[in-house]
């Protein structure tokens, strides 16, 4: 029995990680997928205004927010920490990825308004540069050497690790070929989440969509 729905436009961006998550778990749910044109009417509809949003249909409940899905379909579904230390970890490293997101926008959205390669690499310069190389990847490459299990938290697999792998798969994407050195001690963490079972047929998915 489906006893969810996912909604979000047809890209990975802010659903990436979930729908990964769900995969890896074999849960069920309902893909749904809003084309641009109809979002200005469908947004009005929704309780936050955004998306993506996690319809629990036997609960009639929607859940917004990125961090709150991950976080909700955890704790019923197994990915949570081992102890409320390990948890509190997981939720600083989920929000200083998400700060990391919304630091690197201006530079993200040079490609998806397609905007020239000057602008592009003016942005990645000023901005992304910078927060990469200074910033996000010591940060998690420390942790997770220090951590030393292969995953971003504890001694196993966490809903972290989706949310991590999939901003980085997905930013690798679009990085400068000369400059994607920066990025290497993270994609050996991203490389072994994206190996997990089950998720064969997304990752086939996902190479239709650069964000």
């Amino acid at each position: 029995m489906v006893k969810y729905e996912l909604i979000y436009f047809n890209v990975n961006a802010r659903a990436g990680a979930i729908r990964l998550f769900l995969d890896y778990h074999q849960i069920p749910f309902t893909d749904t997928r809003i084309p641009r044109d109809q979002w200005p009417e469908i947004k009005k509809q929704m309780k936050f205004g955004q998306i993506p949003v996690l319809k629990i249909l036997d609960k009639n409940l929607e859940l917004p927010q990125s961090v709150a899905i991950l976080r909700y379909l955890a704790t019923k579904h197994g990915g949570l920490g081992e102890n409320p230390e390990e948890n509190a970890l997981i939720d600083a490293f989920a929000d200083q990825t998400q700060d990391t997101v919304t630091a690197v926008r201006p530079w993200y959205r040079t490609f998806v308004r397609n905007g020239t390669k000057e602008q592009q690499q003016e942005k990645f310069n000023e901005i992304a540069l910078p927060t990469f190389r200074d910033s996000f990847v010591p940060i998690f490459s420390k942790q997770l050497q220090e951590n030393g299990s292969g995953f971003l938290v504890g001694k196993k697999l966490t809903w972290v690790d989706f949310f991590l792998a999939d901003f980085v798969d997905r930013v690798g994407k679009i990085f400068p070929e000369d400059q994607r050195k920066i990025l290497q001690p993270l994609f050996g963490h991203r490389d072994k989440i994206l190996s997990l079972p089950n998720l064969k047929k997304r990752l086939e998915e996902r190479k239709n969509h650069v964000f």
